[in-house]
């Protein structure tokens, strides 16, 4: 349940008692965005869908609550990477977003700029230990104080969609590169490879140590990851060697975001992980709100019971119209219509899986 689809406390019942009613057992509920949060922290302030001020209520301990009362897993979603998000730094908050409070902490290029504001994440820098330090804070805190059934971990990689020849440009900050050095001895242009799995290790690396917090704060919870729906891409593309966390065993899932409405195309990036990984959990991730008609919807989730019957369906939106939903124009009925079939689609499946 993505941050953007509630408003209010109502809200949030609703969406246990909808995802209850068609069958789910498991929600993922976001409570990080981009260096912000959807809980009351000592750590990162309220996020700007509240108004970057305390709703009121606690969403996470009130969804956990319901979630619970009626059965269904919870797992606290969490962006790890993003630290801000749009073209203008974030206000005065208490305590101090990121983009303000440590501006070193993100992306920068050899000529010592940030990665640019814009219409998407401007990301933390995995490679400095504060960094880590500070995102598995933010996760401890979670464990420590509610009872989540698990941890999904997204944008878990470095997130630079869109920004010109990122990969090349980032990061190259002095300290980056004197990591870099005393580590393999090489700059990055004498071996491009090299430069590349070391700075994949250093999201693996995070990933290893939010396993560990988790772990020692709450070791019945899962750690569960979004990932790029082809594992190669997601290594080429975003330096994401999410195969080598589950052979690790640092995660007990991965949920591969094979948004398609295209069955080839969807078994085709499942199977990539399937077979590098064969012994290990992949949960195929139907993105709903790609198909245009249920047909779709059918092919993949009966794809995914031969596969062992796992799938994660994104989002929630495509299934019910949340506070976000747009006005009611011949659009929006379409659509309407679409999510009661989807709905009743997916309730008759799991009714019959079961």
């Amino acid at each position: 349940m993505a941050r953007f689809h509630w408003r209010s406390a109502d809200d949030i019942r609703r969406i246990m008692e909808n995802s209850a009613a068609i069958g789910c057992n498991t929600v993922y509920f976001q409570v990080r965005g981009e260096g912000t949060v959807g809980y009351p922290s000592r750590i990162e302030p309220w996020w700007r869908e509240s108004g970057f001020r305390d709703p009121g209520f606690d969403p996470l301990a009130l969804a956990v609550g319901e979630a619970h009362r009626r059965g269904l897993r919870l797992e606290a979603w969490v962006n790890v990477m993003p630290g801000w998000k749009g073209p203008k730094p974030p206000p005065a908050t208490d305590p101090p977003q990121l983009y303000a409070a440590h501006p070193a902490w993100f992306l920068h290029d050899e000529q010592g700029r940030r990665q640019p504001l814009g219409d998407f994440y401007v990301i933390l820098n995995p490679a400095y230990a504060e960094v880590r330090r500070h995102i598995v804070s933010v996760v401890e805190e979670i464990c420590s104080r509610y009872d989540v059934d698990g941890i999904h971990l997204d944008y878990v990689r470095f997130a630079w969609d869109g920004v010109p020849n990122a990969k090349q440009r980032f990061p190259r900050d002095p300290t980056t590169l004197d990591l870099y050095r005393r580590e393999t001895g090489r700059y990055p242009d004498d071996d491009v490879a090299a430069w590349n799995h070391w700075r994949a290790n250093q999201i693996t690396r995070l990933v290893g140590e939010i396993r560990t917090a988790v772990n020692r704060t709450r070791p019945r919870a899962s750690l569960t990851a979004a990932v790029w729906r082809n594992p190669q891409l997601g290594y080429n593309d975003f330096l994401q060697n999410s195969v080598a966390w589950l052979r690790a065993g640092w995660v007990d899932a991965v949920m591969p975001m094979a948004y398609t409405d295209k069955l080839a195309q969807f078994e085709s990036d499942i199977g990539m992980y399937r077979r590098m990984a064969p012994d290990r959990r992949v949960v195929p991730g139907v993105g709903l709100y790609t198909h245009k008609s249920t047909d779709a919807t059918r092919g993949q989730m009966e794809r995914t019971l031969g596969w062992g019957g796992d799938y994660a369906l994104y989002s929630y939106e495509s299934l019910f119209a949340t506070s976000a939903a747009p006005a009611r124009t011949a659009a929006a009925q379409r659509e309407e219509r679409l999510r009661a079939q989807r709905r009743e689609l997916i309730r008759g499946m799991i009714g019959a899986a079961r």
